[in-house]
């Protein structure tokens, strides 16, 4: 049970850590540290737990079983392990894009959240599987 908790937990708080960080620069850098400030903060203080238990739970339940599937089976669904990721860094960006879309900014916002949750989770996806990699090749 502990190597199922260790791929679970580990992958998962590294893979939001590193989006995380990546999002406080760019925010630094792009707008002046205005998320740390009221009313922006919000994403900080609420929305990284949610999405740190969110995330938990989709790894333990899904993330794992299919990098078993992906171990034992070159490809899943006709899906290579890298366009399987690449699919779900897609789509899980659109979603994004389309959750946090604000109509009264236009297309281009749309645009621009959708490209920021694509890398989000590319991102993500790429610290949380070679974590997986890495665990598995050390014990």
């Amino acid at each position: 049970m502990k190597p199922k908790i260790i791929k679970t937990i580990l992958p998962t708080i590294l893979g939001i850590l590193t989006v995380l960080a990546i999002l406080v620069l760019v925010n630094i850098i792009f707008h002046n540290g205005d998320g740390f400030s009221a009313p922006d903060n919000g994403f900080f203080t609420l929305f990284v737990p949610i999405t740190t238990i969110i995330a938990l739970i989709y790894q333990f339940s899904l993330a794992l079983p299919f990098w078993n599937k992906f171990k034992s089976h070159k490809k899943v669904w006709g899906l290579t392990l890298f366009q399987f990721t690449a699919l779900l860094c897609i789509l899980s960006g659109l979603a994004f894009g389309l959750l946090f879309w604000e109509r009264n900014f236009g297309l281009s916002e749309l645009i621009y959240l959708s490209l920021t949750g694509i890398i989000g989770f590319a991102v993500y996806w790429t610290i949380n599987l070679l974590t997986l990699k890495r665990i598995e090749r050390a014990g």
